[in-house]
């Protein structure tokens, strides 16, 4: 009995912890994504509520649980590293806009340029196939440079950005999609050294027998903020459409690259080595 208590993790905690949690992010993003479209009724108001209320009892159970020696599901003391504390709020950041931007783009240039779904993530490939190559050339930059390269990718980020921007509210509605073709490639290119070095530097300090713990809850945060970050900048991208579409997008790039310029300035404030993750593991 005293070994299940020391160590090894609880299934019922967990389970409960587990369930908090989703509810917690039910009840935020539901109303964030259908409030807007349905006049904001009052259940929407009663779920944002109980989402602060369900998010209270998830830290109150998993401190409980770690403090009675067993491993919760998103450890206190996991997260108040300061690898873990500061890359996490970075990659949720970065991960909001990122969501944002996918979910408008296509908007736009469906409902804007009135393209196919086929033509509109023909348009975003030369962002994914300079992301996939910055992706394998980033850990040796990253090796050489340290956090440097972090801010210098983030800089070429918003560099790219900036771009569509210009295009979409001065060409409108004679867009050329090929016109977006080279700054989407940059945006892809810079993005990819930043996410490498970010998912580098959250896991740094983390214990080896905490490892899988510390992948787990930095993909569940990433994963929530693509969700908020269609939820809450797609909520202003909505608002805006019907009287200015261009604006509407460029509004949302600017809270996106906002995000970025505050993210390359934070990359000098992240925490252990960054290097790759199977030598800080072993």
């Amino acid at each position: 009995m005293s070994a299940c208590r020391s160590g090894s993790p609880s299934g019922s905690t967990r389970r409960l912890a587990a369930k908090l949690f989703a509810a917690t992010l039910t009840a935020l993003l539901v109303p964030l994504t259908e409030g807007q479209s349905l006049g904001w009724p009052w259940w929407t108001w009663l779920l944002l509520a109980l989402a602060v209320v369900l998010g209270v009892a998830t830290v109150v159970v998993e401190k409980r649980a770690e403090q009675r020696g067993e491993i919760p599901l998103l450890p206190p003391s996991l997260l108040r590293l300061p690898s873990m504390s500061r890359g996490l709020a970075m990659v949720f950041a970065f991960s909001i806009g990122f969501g944002a931007f996918m979910f408008v783009f296509a908007l736009t240039v469906q409902n804007g340029l009135h393209e196919d779904a086929l033509h509109g993530g023909l348009a975003i490939l030369p962002m994914a196939l300079l992301f996939f190559a910055g992706s394998l050339a980033a850990p040796g930059l990253i090796s050489r440079f340290g956090r440097a390269a972090l801010t210098a990718g983030a800089v070429v980020q918003l560099l790219g950005l900036t771009s569509p921007v210009i295009v979409l509210v001065t060409a409108w509605p004679h867009v050329s999609l090929w016109t977006t073709t080279v700054p989407l490639a940059v945006v892809g290119a810079g993005q990819s050294i930043l996410f490498t070095g970010l998912f580098h530097s959250v896991l740094a300090d983390v214990p080896a027998h905490l490892g899988g713990v510390g992948s787990g809850v930095l993909i569940t945060l990433q994963q929530s903020g693509l969700a908020l970050g269609v939820a809450t900048l797609g909520i202003l991208y909505l608002t805006l459409e019907p009287r200015d579409i261009p604006h509407a997008f460029a509004n949302v790039e600017y809270v996106q690259m906002g995000i970025v310029a505050l993210l390359a300035i934070g990359a000098a404030t992240l925490a252990g080595p960054l290097r790759p993750q199977h030598e800080n593991v072993r």
